[in-house]
């Protein structure tokens, strides 16, 4: 009976497998567009895996509004500040860092794998199908492994540095090796100067590198494994002088290069156009003086036509990058245009590493305005293409966006290089994560200060915040357009974006949105005066709990507070609403927070506290009003006077003229007459007029109940 039930279940097996090849044979295309039958189908294409879904793409666009599709894991954790949204794609990239390094620790697990079709079955990892090298566990290298010549070919072919040392090793170092192997393993340790490079697996990790400008000091690994081989070898061939060449020049041993160099050519051997390109590079390190660095230069060139070689795009680079390091001037600015023309004539078109060094010789910060870069994008803008050539590419874009903010101040050049890193697939172009926020900083910053203000709104609500979160200076420049447009409603949304981006502890930022409230506040409608209001209040609380967390010790740095200043506005916004949405309220709180001198500096408009003190006492706050000249007294504002007799005048239900009366007699006669409140205004009254403080026992009666109304006096 169970040997029924399994024949019947290899039966099944085989039935399966037939299915599968059927179907497979019937999917196949013809490979020509002859046919017998007299049909013609079309010729077959090679689809990459990922064809169709670029053509779906390119179909409906991309959307900058939306964020980025390694987000998407949760809507409501989609990070809107640059700190988070490192965190968030360095904290999965982690992950998978963790499962490769488990994979590569106990690779004894991972020798077996499932695989379909036709049926499940487990089979060895390196008998899959189709096998996948990045998901096999890497062999591991010790004293005591047995390796082979493929084991050392196979850590070269994955630049595996560390690796390559160990097997190197345990071959028994130079007299094991083939030349072609010794010269393969030369160029490695030359090009990454003997340290591991950061893997190109972890995407994340490389686009938001620090990035820093290049150290221009001499790091090549003296004495080390490179030399030891070099020296090693004889006869020394031309691909190991050019390696050795090229690996010093790039790590700025300048004078070994240049000597090596000689050593070459005096004793015949020839020498690569790649060599000579890193020895142009470098060549400013050998000679003091532009002059002589010229002819230094001059030279080079003239051994490479000695030697039949033919310059190409590199040599054109290394030239421009060298006299851009040398300083400005027209003399060198003239030689960079010779040497480019002269390129030219030689049918080589420059790239954009070289123009990115004609930029940085022509468009100094502090030199004289050269429109240099409208014939650059000239240019650039009838190639179908920008095709990559060096590493230096990523840097043209944002020196370009930068030379149009800063240097030309020209918005429409800004749109034309925007317009053209967009075609195409020229964004990969943009860099990594530093770059792109450099290079859109400059383009924001350049939009606001020469752009029409709806077109600044249209390009805001286009990049921020999913594809640029501005940084404090870009921010400060988005609330001075907004400003200057009166736009009350986006200024009260900047509030949030604050808190969002992390910049809500920028005290200069914060204050200088409170001083953009009040400079639009008269001008808005009331639905946007109570958003506005709102905002200011929200300031003020912010304020309140980040200075209860930095008491309880929650904060590590101390905060640092708001000016009189910034104080000030919100008394001036919040008290506008009066009763309505707590505004007496907070403008208490605030008034409460200047005399307990949790502010620094004094205000600079007092006229706002002079004018909230007849306001206040006017709505049935006496104790509000009283405390506002009360600080106008203590800082010595010559408002102080006025104010509390108008504040008097009204409290009292009589005219200035008989207050002043009554201020003038004995004081003991006023003290059992007046209210409290309207005692400390009477205090304040003869502080201010002879010039001196007031007391403390003042600031405690002024602490009265609001809840009693002047007209009881």
């Amino acid at each position: 009976m169970y040997s029924h039930i399994l024949l019947q279940r290899q039966w099944s097996k085989i039935a399966s497998i037939c299915r599968t090849a059927a179907t497979i044979e019937s999917q196949k295309l013809p490979q020509s567009n002859a046919a017998s039958d007299g049909i013609s189908p079309p010729v077959r294409i090679p689809r990459g895996p990922t064809d169709i879904l670029q053509a779906l793409a390119a179909t409906v666009g991309a959307d900058p509004t939306a964020a980025h599709y390694k987000y998407h894991d949760d809507p409501y954790l989609i990070p809107l500040s640059n700190f988070r949204k490192r965190s968030y794609a360095l904290s999965a990239e982690a992950g998978r860092k963790a499962a490769a390094w488990i994979r590569d620790e106990h690779a004894n697990l991972f020798t077996t794998r499932e695989w379909d079709p036709p049926g499940k079955q487990k089979t060895p990892h390196f008998n899959a199908d189709p096998h996948i090298d990045a998901f096999a566990p890497k062999p591991i290298y010790n004293d005591e492994s047995k390796v082979t010549e493929e084991d050392f070919k196979y850590t070269l072919k994955n630049v595996l540095i560390e690796d390559a040392k160990k097997v190197f090793e345990l071959l028994g170092g130079v007299e094991a090796l083939s030349e072609e192997l010794k010269i393969e393993f030369l160029q490695l340790l030359c090009f990454y100067n003997e340290k591991e490079p950061l893997s190109m697996e972890w995407l994340e990790e490389r686009w938001f590198a620090t990035n820093t400008r290049e150290r221009q000091a001499a790091t090549w690994r003296l004495g080390g494994l490179a030399d030891k081989i070099f020296t090693s070898m004889e006869p020394k061939t031309p691909e190991a002088y050019c390696a050795m060449i090229q690996g010093m020049a790039k790590y700025y041993q300048a004078e070994r290069a240049h000597a090596l160099a000689n050593e070459a050519l005096d004793n015949g051997i020839p020498l690569s156009t790649n060599a000579f390109n890193s020895l142009l590079t470098c060549v400013g390190f050998l000679k003091e003086g532009t002059v002589l660095r010229i002819e230094a230069m001059k030279s080079l060139l003239t051994q490479m036509n000695e030697q039949g070689l033919s310059p190409n795009q590199g040599t054109l680079v290394s030239c421009l990058r060298s006299l851009s390091a040398w300083g400005g001037g027209k003399n060198l600015q003239q030689i960079a245009l010779q040497i480019l023309a002269e390129f030219k004539q030689l049918g080589i078109q420059p790239g954009l590493s070289a123009y990115y060094y004609l930029l940085c010789l022509f468009c100094k910060e502090r030199g004289p305005q050269i429109d240099i870069l409208s014939s650059i994008l000239n240019d650039l803008e009838k190639r179908d293409t920008l095709e990559p050539k060096d590493a230096t590419d990523t840097n043209f874009f944002i020196t370009a966006m930068g030379v149009c903010s800063d240097h030309l101040q020209d918005v429409a050049l800004a749109e034309r290089l925007h317009k053209l890193l967009m075609k195409d697939e020229n964004y990969k172009l943009v860099g990594d994560a530093y770059k792109e926020s450099i290079y859109y900083r400059h383009y924001i910053t350049v939009t606001c200060r020469h752009a029409p203000f709806e077109k600044t709104l249209e390009l805001l609500d286009t990049l921020i915040p999913n594809i640029y979160v501005p940084e404090p200076s870009v921010m400060e420049e988005i609330i001075k357009v907004l400003e200057l447009g009166g736009a009350g409603d986006r200024l009260a949304q900047a509030w949030s974006q604050l808190v969002v981006f992390g910049h809500a502890n920028r005290t200069r930022l914060v204050e200088r949105l409170l001083n953009a409230f009040c400079n639009c506040y008269q001008y808005q409608d009331d639905e946007v005066k109570a958003k506005i209001r709102a905002a200011a209040a929200d300031i003020l609380k912010f304020g309140q709990l980040a200075e209860e967390r930095e008491e309880a010790g929650e904060r590590r740095s101390p905060i640092q507070k708001l000016s009189a200043t910034a104080l000030t506005n919100i008394i001036e916004l919040c008290a506008d609403a009066g009763a309505e949405e707590g505004g007496w309220e907070r403008a208490e709180q605030a008034l409460a927070r200047l005399r307990g001198e949790r502010a620094a500096g004094v205000p600079a408009r007092p006229q706002v506290l002079a004018e909230l003190a007849p306001r206040a006492a006017a709505a049935g706050k006496p104790a509000l009003a009283a405390t506002a000249v009360a600080y106008l007294v203590d800082c010595g504002f010559d408002e102080a006077l006025t104010a509390s007799v108008q504040t008097l005048a009204l409290m009292l239900n009589r005219s200035e003229e008989e207050v002043e009366t009554l201020l003038r007699e004995d004081r003991s006669k006023l003290a059992g007459a007046l209210h409290p409140s309207a005692l400390v205004l009477a205090e304040a009254y003869h502080a201010a007029k002879s010039g001196t403080q007031m007391q403390s026992s003042d600031s405690s009666t002024s602490s009265g109940s609001d809840s009693e109304s002047s007209d009881d006096d």
